[in-house]
């Protein structure tokens, strides 16, 4: 059957006077058979009248904590629910059309090239086969949708209720194939119903039923199957068992079983095998059941693939069956049910299969339907392609939904820790990202200088830096700084100064910053101390009049005046021992800027054991990591001694306080 294109009218005009009538609610250029009637602003209503509300689910990554809260997220449920998972060849035409709003003005032709090859990429990805992207709903009727919305947040995941066009869109792709943003106004739609498939437009789709569910499932058990880079819509239907009505069901099974043992020994004979185990499945659910730490549920499982081609159609089904063959489960054809089978996986809240099985809250919760690709967050930056989800690996640290915008990287020499950093930096900054590197051993230059950067040598003359500019305004921004400071000067003596000196030194910068001052700097300081304090003078010596005289500076660089997209402090030309020290005055001075001028920034510091090792180091950059994000900076970290930095509380410290991590397979492992 054939849809023609809706087309509106104009109203009648009567005495000169447009007569304006209610704006009807606006049908879906879908046949009837869907069973859809039209759209509301917040809401699918059904032919019989019921109205249907849908949210996108964020997904998160299962383990034992969140198979629990899933369980909990179970028990709870009064009412029907339905989770939708789908998963379709990505349409990243937003992710594109965001990266060319977000690209500054000005960029260097090498990193404006860099720009369009990355849309490029990206346009290459929408087209390449077995590249999915994986969305998640719940759906239930209207009086449950704020039930259900905070059952979903009461379990760790984040919800989106859907409205208008976006919902409208998800129901044409869900009806027709394909991803939302490709299915916005269809203009015709042909829908053949055949014995076993169905054609919907231009390709094929077949429906199939979990008839006979495995006996046992492991944590994830869906996974397997979405992985297989398969195109399908997976619809799980759940219905509760009231506990009253449950308890009384296992009961009255547990008797039959009970019954039929007592008359098999009556007769000399044994009972089966399956028999014992259902008896004492029955025994044990009951149990479970009357101390209310399990419920029963009519659960019911339809999955609708989709395929260019008879060939392929066939390949996919073949491979969804064996998934479940190997734990003894069964997915049915449904030959001659086509049409209901499509419905059950259309986000209706409807199982028009009406074929249900009863489950106990453990069985379901390993099904986990919320499995995402790693770190899809649907825009940010691209970082690779997720190889066991098929889908893109896009992360967004700057968006608000993370802990911190920090990542830490940890792997062996020669892994590519450099190469993914560099990566990162440069598809960063093609979206208005500044990006700051401290470079022990001076990688990233070249890098920076062919994005249209700077390099800055600390130590050289005339590129000394001043981290001991501080804005006075802020109380408790002043104290933090004064910390960091002290900390800074004590890996620059290079040995600890003890509790009197320490006080002392504190004092002393308190002292320094209870005034204010314009010419605030190394030069101005070693002053006031040697004025203040000769001893802890005589430490800082070398950086006033020696060699290291060119490390600080009164007027410094200010990064702000003349901010580059890519700035690296190049410090191979330092003596291995002064790295960290003068790592810390760059991290110092970057800090500072950003909390003058807070936007997305990223600084990046390499080979970061080198400060970790010193007490001080490790308390200055894990009080960096703490307050990072008060400023919109991110820190990425970078080591390939793995084992030592895990071996120190701080050091762990740092790894926790990171929104995501960057691993080889080793450091996983040591994790």
């Amino acid at each position: 059957m054939r849809i023609p294109t809706l087309r509106r009218t104009a109203p009648p005009v009567i005495g000169g006077t447009a007569v304006v009538h209610p704006e009807p609610k606006p049908p879906l250029p879908l046949p009837r058979c869907f069973l859809l009637s039209h759209l509301e602003e917040e809401a699918v209503v059904r032919l019989d009248g019921t109205k249907v509300a849908v949210c996108e689910v964020q997904g998160l990554e299962l383990d034992e904590p969140k198979l629990g809260a899933f369980a909990g997220f179970l028990n709870a449920l009064d009412f029907p629910v339905q989770l939708l998972v789908r998963q379709h060849p990505p349409d990243l035409g937003r992710m594109r059309e965001a990266l060319r709003e977000d690209e500054p003005e000005g960029l260097p032709e090498r990193t404006k090239a860099a720009a369009d090859s990355l849309q490029g990429l990206l346009q290459g990805l929408e087209h390449r086969e077995g590249i999915l992207d994986r969305r998640f709903y719940a759906v239930s009727e209207v009086e449950h949708a704020e039930e259900l919305q905070s059952l979903l947040v009461r379990a760790g995941l984040s919800v989106h209720p859907l409205e208008g066009r976006v919902l409208r869109r998800l129901l044409l792709a869900a009806a027709l194939g394909g991803t939302p943003a490709e299915r916005d106004e269809a203009a015709g739609v042909e829908v053949e119903v055949n014995r076993r498939d169905l054609r919907l437009g231009d390709h094929l789709a077949r429906v199939l039923h979990l008839g006979r569910w495995p006996r046992s499932l492991s944590p994830g058990f869906l996974q397997g199957l979405m992985t297989a880079g398969a195109p399908m819509d997976l619809s799980l239907h759940l219905g509760a068992i009231p506990a009253e009505q449950a308890a009384r069901t296992l009961e009255w099974q547990k008797v039959r079983f009970e019954s039929a043992q007592s008359l098999s020994m009556s007769r000399g004979r044994t009972l089966s095998s399956e028999a014992e185990i259902a008896l004492e499945d029955v025994t044990r659910l009951r149990d479970e059941v009357q101390r209310g730490r399990e419920r029963l549920f009519h659960a019911s499982l339809s999955v609708t693939l989709h395929a260019p081609d008879e060939e392929t159609l066939a390949d996919l089904t073949q491979r969804a069956k064996a998934h479940f063959a190997a734990t003894l489960g069964k997915l049915d054809a449904l030959a001659f049910r086509q049409r209901e089978g499509l419905l059950s996986t259309l986000p209706l809240a409807l199982n028009a299969v009406a074929a249900w099985r009863t489950l106990d809250t453990s069985s379901i919760a390993r099904l986990y339907p919320f499995s995402p690709p790693d770190l899809d967050t649907r825009s940010g930056t691209l970082a690779g392609i997720d190889l066991r989800a098929c889908a893109p690996v896009v992360y967004d640290p700057f968006d608000g939904t993370h802990l911190n915008a920090n990542t830490a990287v940890l792997a062996r020499s020669g892994s590519g820790k450099s190469f993914a950093t560099k990566l990162g930096v440069l598809r960063g900054i093609t979206r208005g990202v500044v990006a700051y590197v401290i470079d022990p051993e001076g990688e990233y230059a070249s890098m920076a200088r062919a994005a249209g950067g700077r390099v800055l040598s600390p130590g050289v003359e005339g590129q000394g830096l001043n981290p001991f500019i501080i804005e006075r305004r802020d109380g408790e921004e002043l104290l933090q700084r004064i910390g960091s400071l002290r900390r800074l000067i004590e890996v620059m003596v290079g040995e600890s100064l003890g509790a009197e000196r320490r006080a002392a030194l504190d004092h002393v910068l308190a002292a320094y910053y209870a005034e204010p001052r314009e010419g605030a700097g190394f030069g101005d300081f070693y002053r006031f101390l040697r004025e203040s304090d000769e001893d802890l003078s005589k430490l800082l010596r070398p950086f006033a009049t020696g060699s290291l005289r060119h490390l600080l500076s009164d007027e410094g660089d200010d990064l702000l005046a003349r901010e580059a997209l890519v700035t690296v402090f190049d410090l191979h030309l330092l003596e291995p021992e002064l790295r960290p020290a003068a790592a810390m005055v760059c991290t110092e001075t970057v800090w500072a800027a950003a909390a003058r001028d807070p936007r997305p920034r990223l600084l990046v510091v390499d080979e970061v054991w080198s400060i970790m090792q010193h007490p001080q180091g490790a308390a200055f950059m894990v009080s960096m990591a703490k307050r990072a994000r008060k400023h919109r900076l991110g820190l990425q970290f970078i080591t390939q001694d793995v084992q030592d930095l895990l071996s120190e509380d701080s050091s762990r410290t740092i790894t926790g306080h990171s929104g995501r991590a960057l691993l080889q397979n080793a450091a996983f492992k040591l994790l």
